[in-house]
């Protein structure tokens, strides 16, 4: 069964010329990202300029951080699939401007700054498990987030309720609801999180590698800089996070900064691997072209599975002749099972003058890269027709295959019958002989000649029928031996691998 005409049923191919949703967002949401990200930067200065306005190293990183996390943010917005990863990402970046008004020391600033700071790394963490898609894969990582929301809520609301300002290195005149103060129940919840925290952080960067592993399309050459770098840092904050039991706020704000030295890890990956995405979008033809060459069946769905970054890719070609699909192998194809759940991404490709030629199906997450799927797709095609010609022939073995297939199991039952007539021919046979030799036992000798006699006819004609049988099965072993005919082998359709040239040269 072949894929039905799209007029029959709509949407159940789509054309490689088919718009279909795109992780590269629109360059007119470019302003808007970099206003966003200059605006929170420049507020991220003003809400820690007491302690950054000392260190222009340190205040340069910061906005990079807020300002970098929030235009990262509105760019992700503006795509569909990129949204929630997108709002996960802005909010980290207004979070850590947040974080940076505990400097100012005074009134609930410190209060503001520690909520900020948990925010922070709780939207972090959803964007990176969700990156690219905004999308937790499993059990585990929603279990992760779970755990990091009790580590930075209930558990950092009862540090706060237990302990005073002084305690947490902030002035003793600020704003502080520690309403149950108790010092031992205080360090005992600050000695917790010096083992909570780094065990969270290698917990999630085992997750991110196992996302790196997970992801399909061409976000799998970018993804592994963004989440292997992220997954370091992340490490790397959690053993270096100083107690939340400090002398004084220097030592708070020491150790926000050297939290936000590696944060900063993270916006210049996402800037480097947006790069490479956009680099992948130019190059895809060439790498087509490339890696396809010689055209060969098979050498060109290779290429489509590593040039799109899905090993599960698979090409099914149009014959004409046959008025259906078929594999890499010349096999019939039903592809009405490409639009039964799960679904998998689907394209056409058609020829020049707009004729069929081929779909190509891969993983649903090919969905989001129109413009990548696109790039490679077109550039495919010329290898495409002349991988069309070379399925063609093997469809053909295929069909001639089958052909002698079914004529060889209609010998074996015409084998298989002769045989049982054989059986029962000659068990009649022996039966009635036997029944005639018994009759003779109290006869006279005069009967007993006749019964002789008639015992030498039965054994001829037995032995003429087998004799007969013999040659019928031995003219249709001499008929299936006959030249001509490809013996049925696992190689039955190796056709050779060659590039044949098409007409005029395209």
């Amino acid at each position: 069964m072949t894929v039905p005409d799209r007029e029959r049923r709509p949407g159940a191919v789509r054309s490689v010329w088919a718009r279909g949703r795109s992780v590269w967002v629109r360059p007119g949401h470019l302003p808007a990202a970099v206003a966003a990200g200059v605006l929170v930067g420049a507020a991220t200065l003003g809400a820690g300029w007491p302690f950054l306005r000392h260190s222009p190293t340190l205040a340069v990183v910061n906005i990079v951080v807020a300002g970098g996390l929030t235009a990262a943010g509105v760019l992700g917005i503006s795509s569909a699939p990129l949204r929630r990863c997108g709002v996960a990402l802005a909010g980290s970046g207004l979070a850590w401007l947040a974080t940076w008004v505990m400097s100012w020391n005074a009134g609930p600033a410190p209060l503001v700054g520690i909520i900020g700071n948990c925010v922070f790394y709780i939207l972090f963490g959803l964007a990176l498990l969700g990156y690219p898609d905004g999308r937790l894969s499993g059990r585990a990582d929603r279990l992760v987030i779970a755990l990091a929301v009790l580590d930075l809520g209930p558990l950092m609301a009862a540090s706060v309720l237990t302990s005073k300002a002084d305690w947490n290195g902030y002035a003793p005149d600020a704003w502080w609801p520690g309403w149950q103060a108790d010092r031992s129940v205080f360090e005992a919840i600050s000695s917790a999180y010096q083992v909570i925290n780094p065990l969270l952080g290698c917990a999630f960067a085992v997750l991110l590698i196992r996302r790196v592993r997970q992801l399909r399309g061409p976000e799998r050459a970018a993804a592994p800089l963004v989440l292997g770098a992220v997954a370091v840092a992340l490490v790397a904050v959690a053993l270096l996070a100083p107690p939340i039991s400090v002398a004084d706020l220097d030592g708070v704000l020491r150790g926000l900064a050297a939290q936000s030295v590696i944060v900063a890890v993270f916006p210049v990956v996402l800037v480097i691997a947006a790069g490479r995405r956009a680099l992948g979008v130019l190059t895809a033809a060439d790498r087509v072209l490339r890696l396809a060459d010689p055209a060969t069946v098979r050498s060109v769905r290779d290429a489509l599975r590593t040039v799109l970054g899905d090993p599960g890719v698979e090409v099914f070609f149009w014959l004409p002749d046959l008025a259906g699909y078929v594999d890499v192998d010349g096999r019939p194809v039903d592809l009405a099972a490409a639009a039964r759940p799960p679904a998998r991404w689907t394209r056409e490709v058609r020829t020049r003058d707009g004729s069929r030629l081929a779909v190509v199906t891969g993983d649903p997450a090919l969905e989001q890269y129109g413009a990548f799927t696109h790039a490679a797709l077109r550039a495919g095609r010329l290898a495409l027709e002349n991988a069309q010609l070379q399925v063609a022939v093997r469809a053909r073995l295929v069909e001639a295959h089958g052909a002698h297939r079914r004529e060889a199991g209609a010998r074996a039952a015409q084998r298989l019958r002769m045989a049982r007539d054989l059986e029962d021919g000659m068990r009649r046979r022996l039966m009635d002989l036997v029944l005639v030799a018994a009759r003779a036992e109290a006869g006279d000798p005069a009967q007993a000649r006749v019964v002789l006699r008639q015992l030498h006819d039965g054994l001829l004609a037995a032995n003429k029928e087998v004799r007969d049988l013999g040659r019928d099965l031995e003219r249709g072993l001499r008929a299936e031996a006959t030249p001509g005919i490809a013996p049925a082998g696992p190689d039955w359709a190796a056709a050779p691998e060659t590039a044949p040239e098409t007409a005029g040269g395209t």
